[in-house]
């Protein structure tokens, strides 16, 4: 629907696990599987394609709550946040499998989206004033908590209103009467400037009717389960019009080997022009795509290189990223690992920060896309007076055998970085990912 929100990176890493997670094979091979399982080194000496991480979620805790998942569809009531807000607007997802290793989601907003916001809002508001109320005498601090409160409450008023008389049931219109009451005495409490413990006290019962009408409309699950037929007619018309190109799809989600626009331009030949290159990671941060050569366990080039190397690379960068370190080298026994992180304009010419990286991360979240959008905030903290539709952010990690000379890495990072596009396309145009 166009007048759905549009989720976030975080959001499409997340449904990608959970579609993972759900498919009826994983299911059958989780409960077999819980009983067998390898243990760590024996995992990081597997000689499984690069598909498949290490830190991928485990098979014994594949989709513990099977209760959801009856005539071949998982339905579930989630959270998510979209570009803009935390991870509180509620959808309803249903998960279909179409065909081996190929899962169809359907994805439906739900009406309580925006009143979700503001008990989320109210929430946090009514946090601070006990936070407050409970380690202080600090009247200031009450002050900033009410004001966020006030406009919150008003908010959350407006979404009630917006509820259809025949959803709101006997419970939740006693709710929201209660609610109506403990905001009066609130307010009551706050203008006749009494003591902070009892504002306080009067703020912890507005917490607990807040949560109680999140758990009578946001999180309410009763009605889940109602666009389930609609959603399996749905998933068997698309598996009967993709019933040609079901193969094509499962080689597709197993690896993607050939990213680019171009057909005739595979990324492991374009390897072949690094000598000493063994592996290859670069991300565009913009968009948060991939684009990586497939990478044999079995070649002897790279026989030591394992899944569990390349997650402690990714790791090592960024416990050095929060740091504020946009560049690093470092080297093992066996290779030579480089790690770079740079910005650009819509030209493709590069930008120095002009807010130190080193202070920007200081306010920033983990790295990553799950908590926050790490590199979003990171661009717009390190160049606080440009658009950010004007900016690009890049990640490039390289992998090298360990002869290769410092100045031959960064001779072929920089080359790599030049030259990618010819792979991947140019970047203002969506990648041909079909």
């Amino acid at each position: 629907s166009r007048a759905a929100r549009e989720l976030s990176a975080g959001d499409l890493l997340f449904l990608s696990l959970l579609a993972e997670c759900t498919r009826p094979e994983m299911s059958t091979t989780a409960i077999v599987g819980a009983s067998h399982q390898k243990s760590s080194t024996d995992l990081s000496q597997s000689s499984d394609e690069y598909y498949s991480p290490q830190s991928s979620p485990e098979q014994s805790r594949k989709c513990e709550d099977t209760s959801k998942s009856t005539n071949g569809i998982y339905t579930e009531l989630i959270l998510l946040s979209g570009n803009t807000c935390p991870a509180v607007i509620p959808y309803i997802v249903h998960i279909t499998s179409i065909a081996e290793s190929v899962s169809l989601v359907l994805l439906y907003q739900t009406n309580y989206d925006n009143l979700s916001i503001a008990l989320n809002e109210s929430l946090e508001a009514v946090n601070l004033i006990n936070s407050v109320s409970s380690s202080s005498t600090e009247m200031e601090g009450l002050k900033r908590g009410m004001e966020r409160l006030e406009p919150a409450i008003k908010k959350l008023f407006d979404g009630i209103k917006k509820i259809k008389s025949n959803e709101i049931s006997p419970k939740l219109d006693a709710n929201i009467k209660v609610l109506h009451v403990k905001w009066d005495l609130l307010k009551r409490q706050w203008n006749e400037s009494t003591s902070t413990a009892s504002i306080g006290s009067c703020s912890h019962s507005l917490g607990l009717c807040l949560r109680d009408i999140l758990q009578a409309t946001v999180l309410d699950k009763s009605n889940i389960e109602r666009g389930s037929s609609l959603a399996l007619s749905i998933s068997h018309s698309v598996s009967v019009a993709l019933a040609d190109f079901t193969s094509f799809l499962q080689v597709k989600a197993l690896r993607n080997f050939t990213l680019g626009s171009r057909a005739s331009l595979s990324i492991n030949k374009y390897l072949e022009e690094f000598p000493g290159l063994v592996h290859f990671l670069y991300i565009d941060r913009t968009s948060h795509r991939i684009t990586a050569p497939t990478l044999d366990f079995h070649s002897q080039q790279t026989v030591t290189l394992t899944k569990k190397k390349i997650w402690e690379m990714v790791e090592f960068s960024r416990t050095h990223l929060q740091e504020g370190h946009l560049a690093i080298m470092w080297k093992d026994t066996a290779f030579n690992y480089a790690y770079y992180l740079w910005f650009e304009d819509m030209t493709g010419s590069p930008l120095k920060p002009k807010i130190s990286p080193a202070i920007a991360v200081k306010s920033l979240p983990i790295p990553g896309v799950f908590s926050a959008d790490f590199y979003h905030r990171l661009t717009e903290t390190c160049f606080p007076k440009m658009a950010l539709n004007k900016l690009r952010c890049y990640e490039l990690y390289c992998i090298h055998l360990g002869l290769a000379s410092s100045s031959c890495v960064l001779e072929h990072s920089r080359r790599l970085a030049a030259t990618i596009w010819e792979v991947t396309g140019i970047p203002n145009n969506p990648l041909d990912l079909l």
